[in-house]
């Protein structure tokens, strides 16, 4: 297991906003299995974890687990979300999801085009049938209808698309700087989100580029590790925290029953 994750600035406290304890069915949402995730959390550095389950699970989210292992962890201030994954024309479905429990924040993500997947690893046939580039513009035009909906206090992994190192071969510079605009004209906060270095594509969601487009334009941001399994929490903070100091951030975005705060970075 890895040590304590320290920042580039100092000894500080950090966050990790986006990781599940359901993940894809894999264990359910306990007391011991959401405090699994916090002794790991307190080893590496983090004093806030939000978790955020995949929005089909709603119903598999045990509220009074939640709250009976946030007042049992000391070291690690639990906060509750949910990952929405926005899909146009299904907005009444997302309303319901984003409201149906007493939430911290909610994070917007898009993981579709035309209702078909563009993360799934098992199929990437999506990449065939479309042009890459065609794709590309598709799925950040969902990203800008996403942050605009207002219906989300973070947006998801944004550069979602990228996972499988499918590249267009036309530059998408002024897609990205149409979508960095959307985002600073939302208000949405930008999570930072390190589980692209566990995926074919060895990067962090959002890439350097596109990070400093937000950057320019005042977006905050949040750190993620979308951890999937206990040991998976701040993993790849070693890459993704530096990365944000370097580009310019010294603050993170906190969330509390949806108001935001700050921690220094």
């Amino acid at each position: 297991m890895e040590g304590p994750v320290v920042t580039t600035s100092g000894d500080l406290p950090l966050i990790d906003y986006h990781l599940h304890v359901i993940a894809h069915g894999d264990r359910p949402m306990t007391v011991d299995n959401i405090l699994r995730y916090c002794e790991v959390a307190k080893e590496r550095g983090i004093s806030q974890m939000g978790i955020t389950e995949h929005d089909r699970y709603l119903e598999e989210i045990d509220l009074a687990a939640f709250q009976e292992a946030r007042e049992l962890s000391r070291d690690v201030e639990l906060r509750l979300g949910i990952e929405i994954d926005f899909v146009p024309g299904a907005e009444q479905r997302m309303d319901e999801d984003a409201t149906a429990l007493p939430y911290d924040y909610v994070i917007g993500s898009v993981h579709r085009v035309e209702n078909e997947e563009v993360d799934r690893a098992t199929d990437q046939g999506i990449y065939d049938r479309y042009d890459t580039y065609d794709l590309y513009a598709a799925y950040y035009t969902n990203v800008r209808k996403a942050v605009l909906s207002g219906r989300f206090e973070i947006l998801g992994h944004p550069d979602l698309i990228k996972i499988f190192r499918h590249f267009p071969n036309r530059d998408i510079t002024p897609i990205l700087e149409e979508t960095a605009d959307a985002v600073a004209e939302s208000g949405i906060v930008v999570d930072v989100n390190s589980a692209g270095l566990r995926k074919p594509i060895g990067e962090v969601y959002p890439a350097r580029d596109f990070l400093e487009m937000f950057h320019q334009r005042g977006v905050p941001i949040v750190l993620s590790s979308d951890a999937h399994a206990p040991d998976q929490v701040a993993m790849g903070y070693d890459t993704s925290v530096p990365l944000a100091y370097d580009v310019g951030y010294r603050e993170v975005a906190t969330f509390r029953n949806r108001e935001r705060g700050t921690l220094p970075l």
